[in-house]
């Protein structure tokens, strides 16, 4: 594809913005989640690596500045990979999109720029509308990029659970590894993922494990996470007692309080207390509704005297 150099450069002035209205943000989280979903694809042929850089530099040429770094800083932070695609390959492709964004004239540095408040907001709700779609996008976890709310904090605790649940899945005690499984993780996964997060999120990850109930959590599983975070260089006594920051606090209660981590036993005792304390409430109904029937019944029989 032959590049042509437009010389772009990101705006600083109060003139027409394409981010200054609602709906032109929502026109642009539209476009941005069709590329990023598309992504993937640059991994399965020489072919399908050519179109999705195409596809890429197409809305680079034909969108202002301002998008098209909203669009590197999404790529960057939330890699979308295929199952047998590793990371380091997938930002192997991001930086050759950079370099040819550089060829089209845009300025590294201000594509690396902190997001001004417009382009903040195209960013998360970007997240709104696709993140919980993808939970395999572990590095949100790692997300500063992202603005940090209560909503985040339940996001990433669904992306925390989704992780423990297909180690789970693929976890065999006979072997001490991960095995191929569609619903699962492969080692190779586990281990490409485990390389991408923060010290401190590889961290939470064995801390949230360690609170689950024993009946979900085998012991067997918690020392094989244990030991492969201790693997990825960190000290083993930073993974059981290193202090975590509030909003990783805040996800390992939501891990660790998730319905599906707790006991069949304590679900079905809260099942049955939901549908006792149903029922009561059905018996004061009709209780009531008969004596409200008696009442109106006498008083026709004594209006008929």
């Amino acid at each position: 594809m032959v590049l042509l150099a437009t010389n772009k450069h990101f705006s600083h002035n109060d003139g027409p913005h394409p981010m200054d209205t609602r709906k032109k943000r929502a026109l642009l989280v539209e476009k941005l989640s069709r590329l990023h979903s598309s992504v993937s694809s640059f991994s399965t042929s020489d072919e399908g690596y050519d179109q999705c850089l195409k596809r890429l530099l197409i809305f680079a040429e034909n969108s202002e500045p301002e998008s098209v770094k909203v669009l590197y800083k999404i790529l960057c932070a939330l890699p979308n990979v295929g199952r047998e695609t590793k990371r380091e390959t997938y930002f192997s492709f991001i930086e050759h999109f950079r370099s040819d964004l550089i060829n089209l004239g845009f300025s590294a540095d201000e594509l690396e720029e902190d997001l001004n408040p417009n382009e903040q907001e195209v960013a998360d709700l970007f997240v709104d509308e696709n993140i919980g779609k993808n939970l395999r996008i572990v590095e949100y976890l790692n997300s500063t990029f992202f603005t940090e709310s209560q909503k985040s904090s339940l996001r990433k605790s669904r992306i925390l659970i989704d992780f423990i649940k297909r180690c789970k899945t693929s976890y065999d005690p006979d072997t001490d590894r991960l095995n191929e499984d569609d619903l699962g993780i492969s080692q190779e996964q586990f281990e490409d993922s485990l390389k991408s997060l923060e010290e401190s999120k590889r961290i939470l990850i064995y801390r949230a494990a360690r609170g689950i109930d024993d009946d979900y959590m085998d012991r067997s599983l918690l020392s094989f996470l244990k030991s492969s975070i201790i693997n990825t260089n960190i000290d083993e006594a930073e993974v059981d007692s290193k202090l975590l920051s509030d909003e990783e606090k805040v996800i390992e209660k939501l891990v660790i309080g998730d319905n599906l981590f707790k006991p069949v036993q304590a679900q079905e005792s809260f099942s049955r207390q939901s549908r006792e304390t149903q029922t009561s409430f059905e018996g004061i109904f009709w209780a009531f509704a008969l004596l409200a029937f008696a009442v109106v019944l006498m008083f026709l029989i004594n209006n008929t005297k």
